[in-house]
């Protein structure tokens, strides 16, 4: 091995440890007792699985609605994954090299989507929050499913829009020739071939909900309607937490996204770079 390779392979690995190991710290605080988290331990003395059973059989006061608030995670996710795949792929096609609109509409278009990210998140919060409150939708699904959509739809449909360039303009001619609409074309050929693209705007948009803190916490009030991030919280509000039972709870929340990612790696790596060929 050359020098070079030992060198950038040290510093991966270096890298790689240091990574890691809030998760394995994690791990091994969600198998302490309550004694022995306070203790420094490189393993569980006594391991035991209780935590993830008082947090899954909601017996510790503080997870009374840990099912309702991993429900509401998982609704919102959904929800704006729905959202963002047929407005990004709607807004995509318009923009792409298939849709009948003038290149300097779709430039304007293209350009405009792209200022949304001139500002970071945080910074949109409030003003996210005023437009929420004028409209009555402060504490409703329907808030934080567009405040999060809203923030999900420009990378997507840059994203759709690259795909959609990268099929070949003969397909859209055959279906002219017989006699197809835009819409039909759009809807009957281009989607049904595009499932790479599909899911990656899908798993990307429902993992940027899934961790998302900021906006679910300004756009709920009501414990009920809380994510579960939000809703674990409460375990801040004490120096004298049970960070074992807290650890318990993120492994498990932390379980759909690894689950949604390895099922659909193959599309979401494939959709991703293919629509990066252009970009």
């Amino acid at each position: 091995m050359k020098r070079k390779d030992a060198v950038i392979s040290f510093i991966s690995i270096i890298l790689l440890a240091w990574t890691l190991f809030p998760v394995y710290n994690m791990v091994v605080t969600s198998l302490e007792s309550y004694e022995d988290i306070w203790k420094t331990n490189y393993l569980p003395p006594k391991p035991t699985i209780e935590p993830y059973i008082q947090a899954i059989t909601q017996s510790y006061w503080r997870l009374h609605l840990f099912w309702n608030w991993l429900w509401n995670s998982l609704k919102i996710a959904l929800l704006v994954a729905l959202l963002s795949v047929i407005v990004s792929s709607l807004f995509g096609y318009s923009i792409s090299n298939k849709s009948m609109l003038s290149e300097k509409i779709k430039d304007i278009l293209s350009t405009t989507s792209i200022l949304a990210y001139i500002f970071p998140s945080s910074l949109l919060s409030i003003p996210m929050f005023i437009l929420m409150f004028r409209y009555n939708l402060l504490n409703t699904d329907l808030s934080l499913t567009l405040a999060l959509s809203i923030l999900t739809i420009p990378f997507n449909s840059w994203m759709a829009t690259q795909y959609f360039n990268e099929i070949p303009k003969e397909l859209r001619e055959a279906s002219q020739i017989d006699g197809a609409s835009n819409l039909i074309f759009f809807v009957k050929i281009l989607l049904p071939i595009s499932t790479p693209m599909i899911i990656a705007i899908s798993v990307y948009s429902f993992m940027f909900s899934w961790n998302n803190y900021l906006y679910p916490l300004l756009l709920m009030s009501s414990e009920e309607n809380f994510p579960l991030p939000v809703g674990m919280s409460s375990f801040l509000s004490s120096d004298d937490s049970p960070w074992n039972i807290f650890m318990a709870t993120s492994i498990i929340y932390a379980f759909p996204p690894v689950i949604i990612y390895y099922l659909f790696k193959k599309y979401l790596i494939s959709g991703l770079f293919r629509g990066a060929v252009k970009g």
